[in-house]
């Protein structure tokens, strides 16, 4: 009997114990969320989406010498049946009063209820620092429900080639050997197999021959932020190579550019190669390229062993298309 009192008193003490739990209010439990249920008796109930529409948001260049450039996106929200809103723009400035900018992303509050803020819903942001790719979110709610719709690199400024060949010119590509011809809008000779496209002929030009054949272009004020160079390419070859161990091949060079070097050569260092023979349709590379903001690219074609007679024993193409520098993903 003793055993079963002091259990019974023990049981009771240890549920005296136990903290009465007290339901958290939603304030207290997303404090820091971007937005959250305004809990407000007379405000709209039910609920939302964060969805929205925007004006042109890809944007790119063909200068290799790049210089920022200012450009803007307008955004509308599609949202229904919420009373307050927010965006967020990264790398986004604007003038509106309800913004706040802090390291160069604008966020901008509202309410419908509010005339100052509500025509917000409706903005135009500028964006100043050219080259790069910008996060987008735009967040509703209401008295019950709330939705954050976040797109990363929703808006982009890149550069584009148009792969243009000049002979004097600091701002095409350099044809010093002779052995590439273009097929772009200005060109004089096409290549069906090749359009639009930076080709390396199989036939060396005079003088040449069995030496390797360079394209090259010089790139300016690209900044120190994370870069990729991407472009397509394939070989066709006239006939083909008995083994893969011939040797040819198209190779991807890097030269950087700083002020200490004026008064020195340098060759540029591999990047990538390729020395196969079944690339016959175009395949994508991505390169990410060193955080030098002035540089060289350099696309070369080796030939293949010569014959007696001076000529290449396996002739053959280098298309080159689609070339392109685009921020890198820093996550």
């Amino acid at each position: 009997m003793r055993i079963g009192i002091s259990l019974f008193f023990v049981s009771m003490f240890c549920i005296s114990c136990v903290a009465e739990y007290v339901p958290q209010t939603t304030s207290d439990r997303d404090e820091n969320a971007l937005i959250i249920p305004t809990e407000d008796p007379d405000g709209r109930r039910g609920e939302v989406a964060a969805t929205f529409l925007s004006s042109q948001r890809k944007f790119s260049f063909s200068e290799s010498n790049m210089s920022s450039q200012t450009f803007r996106v307008s955004y509308v929200t599609t949202a229904q049946n919420f009373d307050i809103f927010k965006w967020v723009f990264e790398g986004g400035y604007t003038d509106v009063g309800s913004s706040t900018t802090v390291s160069g992303t604008t966020t901008i509050a509202g309410s419908l209820d509010d005339p100052s803020t509500a025509s917000q819903v409706a903005v135009l942001i500028e964006y100043r620092d050219g080259f790069g790719r910008y996060d987008v979110t735009h967040a509703v709610a209401n008295s019950t429900d709330f939705d954050i719709n976040t797109k990363n690199d929703f808006v982009s400024y890149e550069y584009i080639d148009d792969l243009q060949l000049q002979s004097n010119a600091s701002d095409g590509w350099q044809n010093p050997q002779q052995g590439w011809i273009t097929t772009a809008t200005t060109a004089t000779q096409t290549f069906a197999a090749c359009d639009d496209a930076l080709i390396g002929f199989n036939v060396a030009s005079e003088g040449y021959e069995g030496e390797p054949a360079q394209l090259i272009k010089q790139f300016s004020n690209f900044g120190t932020s994370p870069k990729n160079l991407v472009f397509e390419y394939k070989m066709d070859f006239l006939i083909l190579p008995s083994t893969n161990e011939e040797y040819k091949k198209i190779a991807l060079g890097y030269t950087p550019i700083v002020s200490e070097s004026a008064s020195f050569t340098f060759e540029p260092s591999e990047l990538w190669s390729d020395s196969g023979f079944s690339v016959t349709e175009f395949r994508q590379v991505i390169i990410p390229l060193p955080l030098i903001p002035d540089f060289k690219i350099t696309f070369t074609k080796y030939p293949s062993l010569l014959n007696s007679q001076g000529n290449e024993r396996y002739p053959f193409n280098v298309c080159i298309r689609n070339v392109k520098i685009i921020p890198a993903n820093e996550n």
